[in-house]
């Protein structure tokens, strides 16, 4: 049952790098900063490759298959998760088009700061049923057979769809977001406001 302490560990980068994009963006909202497109199309960038790309597809494919599997009743759940993963990747993009937008044009800010808010909220409305609900019922239902195989995916360092070393890069990118951001959410220089 390794992969329960894998995904734990996932959820919490996934949720510092959110919550540092929400923080980035209420320094620049409150004008004690000047907006870091560098920094900011990062922390999407990390967004996008880790829980979009990789993190949700493993929890689809091997942790909520298996899981219907071994608890029939618990489907209506984890198609609703699944279903969010779809939907998250939908908002991901709204999100990436409208940072896009905000680097074109500034007076788009507040836009962009609602569309975070969103994302943000479902993301932890979303990561709560994983770990309140479908990660219990999957210590106390799957079997061994299934945890090694579970783990096996979790623990890897390549992913089929990267088709890379992807959790060296998800570290190299998530190390850069924090070279890039001021204290105290990384090790960044401060800003002039921020000193």
């Amino acid at each position: 049952m390794k992969s329960i302490a894998i995904i734990q560990d996932e959820h919490r980068s996934i949720t510092a790098v959110i919550e540092g994009l929400r923080r980035v963006l209420v320094d620049v909202g409150a004008g004690r900063t000047a907006p870091d497109f560098d920094l900011l199309f990062a922390m999407l960038r990390y967004i996008e490759a880790f829980p979009e790309r990789l993190h949700h597809p493993k929890e689809d494919d091997f942790l909520f298959a298996r899981l219907k599997v071994r608890r029939p009743a618990a489907a209506p759940l984890l198609d609703r998760l699944h279903a969010e993963h779809e939907q998250g990747r939908i908002k991901f993009a709204e999100l990436k088009a409208a940072l896009e937008l905000y680097q074109k044009d500034e007076s788009t800010f507040r836009s962009f700061r609602e569309r975070v808010e969103r994302y943000s909220h479902f993301h932890w409305l979303h990561m709560r049923q994983e770990e309140d609900q479908v990660l219990p019922l999957a210590a106390e239902a799957l079997t061994a057979e299934d945890w090694a195989a579970i783990d096996a995916a979790f623990a890897s360092n390549t992913d089929p769809v990267v088709g890379a070393a992807a959790t060296r890069e998800f570290r190299a990118l998530f190390r850069h977001i924090v070279s890039l951001a001021p204290p105290p959410l990384g090790v960044g220089p401060e800003t002039p406001e921020r000193k």
